[in-house]
């Protein structure tokens, strides 16, 4: 029985925001960005955040609420082992996620030897967006009560913080659709929209990511 309390917009907003900042740094790679000084630096601030993002989203999730499905779901042997292969998936972007710093780091790289860096993170990266829209996020609504979710929202809310919180609103809604947009933007009291308008939003742009 589909439980109404559990809304994964947020989560999977996110995902298209990973997905398109991956497409991003493939395409600024492609174009031999990273060889223009101002070009490097945006694309860097925009890898930046990409890294930021993904790490707090994969430590809530490994941190809270796979082990909070995994209680709930603890007769579910088909279901703990699809969240033992998720957590495995994250320790395997973080050598992937390394590879792509230290050859961006080293400016006698070739740009073949990143674009191989970045194929392969992508590779990873959307193979496990993919496993857990299909395998993993399906079960939130069986596993977790009301409250257990509640909780979770607010360990997110914990570990973003409000420094935190005015980087990922921006970033996860950068390109998002309208109607991502609408439903993102109803989660919001309206003082936190007001800032995200004339603040947050702001300030993402001014730091001009990924723009060559």
């Amino acid at each position: 029985m589909a439980k109404d309390y559990v809304d994964l917009t947020l989560m999977l907003v996110s995902h298209d925001a990973f997905r398109r900042d991956i497409r991003r740094l493939e395409k600024s790679v492609a174009r031999r960005s990273l060889d223009d000084p101002l070009a490097r630096r945006r694309v860097e601030t925009g890898w930046g955040i990409l890294k930021t993002q993904l790490r707090i989203h994969h430590e809530g999730e490994d941190r809270d609420l796979w082990p909070r499905m995994a209680k709930g779901l603890r007769h579910r042997t088909d279901v703990l082992s699809t969240l033992r292969e998720l957590e495995e998936e994250h320790e395997r972007l973080d050598p992937l996620l390394a590879g792509v710093d230290a050859v961006m780091a080293d400016r006698e790289a070739s740009a073949d030897r990143l674009a191989e860096a970045v194929a392969a993170l992508g590779e990873c990266l959307e193979s496990h967006l993919e496993h857990e829209e299909k395998e993993g996020f399906p079960y939130v609504r069986e596993a977790l009560s009301e409250k257990e979710w509640k909780a979770f929202l607010a360990d997110q809310r914990s570990s973003l913080g409000f420094k935190g919180a005015a980087e990922f609103f921006p970033w996860m809604l950068d390109q998002a659709t309208p109607d991502a947009v609408k439903k993102v933007h109803s989660f919001m009291p309206p003082p936190v929209r007001l800032l995200l308008k004339t603040k947050w939003s702001p300030a993402y742009e001014a730091r001009g990511s990924w723009r060559n």
